[in-house]
């Protein structure tokens, strides 16, 4: 083992007993813990390289470090097709001038679906790339009565993989929007080139059934790499729609293949991140809690009653 595998070793075991101590005093109704070693055991490696440093540098103050991580991560991810929290808890020691430095370089976008469709439906063979089954305009327009007789259609959507939420905003929201992609890039610097910018690249986006494309933003579908370039393990969390199972690969992947080479494939750095924020709301225990946040933010109040933010109220600015 080389003396850097060593030492990521050492970083990696002493945030895990780091952890393992603050658990020991944990009130039952708090998650520090959990969402601590949920980023630590489900980012890449150089995302769980980056968290164990946040936790040995912030080893006094793990319970802000854990709150972070929820409203500049899980939060907006998870929100997806809707707004992002304006309420964005700023991270234990981060760089304010590194979230300056992103609101001075990310642009709004529109949201372009009929675009993005006529972008990526050749690409993809006019079908959902799950399902392999024909989007329904298409097959009006291209297959003959004979060929729409014996091929099954749905309707199917351009579903984003980072959330086309993180680029839309206005002067007012442009920090806010900031202060999440800097906490992006901090734990996934493997895609520090992709910005605001490439929110509407074809490498952001999946045909998709309309039906899984809702699976999929709300983090219960999700598609974890393997070994072999563009094929996919279908990984499905608890509360996925179990009626869709049928409709899938009954051996559980799916390899994508280009049908047209104007248009890149969905990158595997874009579907790595949403598989391991989609593998840590799980494992935190946090995917019921913003759910239900989500489903009652009209209901909340903007400050707790101790005058402290709690991880709920960081859904307020919607």
């Amino acid at each position: 083992m080389s003396s850097l595998s060593s030492l990521g070793t050492l970083t990696a075991t002493l945030a895990h007993s780091l952890v393992e101590d603050y658990a020991k005093n944990e009130p039952p109704s708090e998650s520090t813990s959990r969402i601590l070693n949920a980023f630590l055991d489900h980012l890449p490696p150089d995302g769980s390289a980056v968290i164990a440093n946040d936790i040995i540098n912030k080893k006094d103050d793990l319970r802000r470090l854990a709150d972070h991580y929820v409203s500049s991560i899980l939060i907006p991810i998870r929100a997806g097709g809707g707004k992002t929290p304006k309420a964005i808890s700023a991270r234990p020691g981060g760089d304010l001038d590194d979230a300056d430095d992103i609101a001075a370089e990310i642009t709004a976008q529109r949201r372009d679906q009929t675009k993005l469709k006529a972008d990526c439906l050749p690409r993809d063979g006019n079908c959902c790339l799950l399902t392999r089954w024909y989007d329904v305009n298409k097959a009006d327009e291209v297959l003959s009565d004979a060929e729409r007789q014996n091929t099954a259609t749905v309707v199917t959507e351009a579903a984003h993989i980072m959330p086309f939420s993180l680029a839309a905003f206005d002067e007012r929201d442009r920090q806010y929007k900031a202060a999440i992609w800097e906490a992006i890039y901090h734990m996934f610097p493997g895609i520090r080139d992709f910005s605001t910018d490439n929110i509407n690249d074809p490498r952001n986006v999946l045909t998709m059934w309309v039906g899984l494309h809702y699976e999929f933003g709300k983090l219960e579908l999700c598609l974890e790499l393997t070994t072999t370039p563009n094929r996919y393990h279908i990984k499905k969390y608890r509360k996925f729609s179990s009626a869709y199972n049928s409709f899938l690969p009954s051996d559980g992947f799916i390899t994508f293949t280009v049908h047209d080479g104007r248009y890149p494939l969905p990158e595997p750095k874009l579907l790595s991140v949403h598989a391991s924020v989609g593998a840590v709301l799980h494992a935190s225990g946090m995917a019921e809690y913003i759910e239900r946040i989500l489903r009652d933010r009209d209901q909340l109040c903007c400050l707790a009653h101790n005058g402290s933010t709690e991880i709920g109220v960081l859904m307020m600015a919607y």
